[in-house]
């Protein structure tokens, strides 16, 4: 039996096309004997709301809880949806994740904690429950050199360690970082030695062939 977290991209729920694509995918890997967690972002729900929040003076802690809310309700979306395999109430922290996880019924949460992007809790949870491969399914194909819209000479990278990856987010050259992997996310990868699989959340059925075939993943991020 093979266990993975899957990473989605709040993107996806940004234009539902996708998601009654995803909820079937979920559902046909997970009868088909697949176990994973799943880890959901907040999208432009979490930003819109840190939008208002900021013009009307909030703090930044609370305006990163408004963003957790929109995350948690995005994995409450999904859970509902998947309502006959997922554990309900959504976890909100590790410790509720763990637990749900004993049950044996598909885990979905969504932020955790003020601080804490979703890459973060996805590393988190993969790192307490021993799972040892992520599949972040992401707004972007792969990882690259630099911004791929804004610069033609941008090279996607097919493999790349996570020392190699730090380096290049150090020199801020990696388009869209935040959204992928942030520092403190890798540094979890690497002590949890977790190997990240890159996707594009566009295309379900790259998750399918990285998960069945381990093939077609935009870049591999080894530990």
């Amino acid at each position: 039996m093979e266990i993975f977290t899957l990473k989605l991209s709040g993107h996806l729920f940004d234009n539902g096309d996708l998601l009654p694509t995803y909820v079937d995918l979920i559902r046909e890997l997970w009868v088909g004997g697949y176990r994973m967690v799943v880890v959901t972002g907040g999208g432009s729900l979490a930003r819109r709301y840190i939008e208002l929040g900021r013009g009307l003076g909030i703090n930044e802690s609370l305006l990163d809880m408004l963003g957790i809310s929109a995350s948690r309700l995005n994995a409450q979306l999904l859970a509902s949806a998947l309502s006959d395999i997922a554990y309900l109430p959504i976890p909100k922290d590790l410790n509720e994740a763990f637990s749900a996880w004993t049950t044996g019924r598909l885990v979905i949460v969504g932020g955790f904690q003020p601080g804490q992007s979703t890459a973060t809790v996805a590393m988190l949870v993969s790192e307490l429950l021993g799972v040892r491969k992520l599949i972040d399914c992401a707004n972007v194909d792969a990882v690259y050199t630099s911004d791929p819209r804004k610069d033609p000479n941008a090279k996607r990278l097919e493999k790349v360690s996570i020392d190699e990856l730090m380096g290049i987010l150090k020199s801020r050259t990696v388009a869209g970082t935040y959204d992928l992997l942030d520092p403190w996310a890798l540094s979890i990868a690497q002590r949890g030695k977790i190997a990240i699989y890159v996707v594009s959340c566009n295309k379900p059925e790259a998750l399918k062939n990285v998960v069945t075939k381990g093939v077609g993943a935009g870049t591999v991020i080894t530990p």
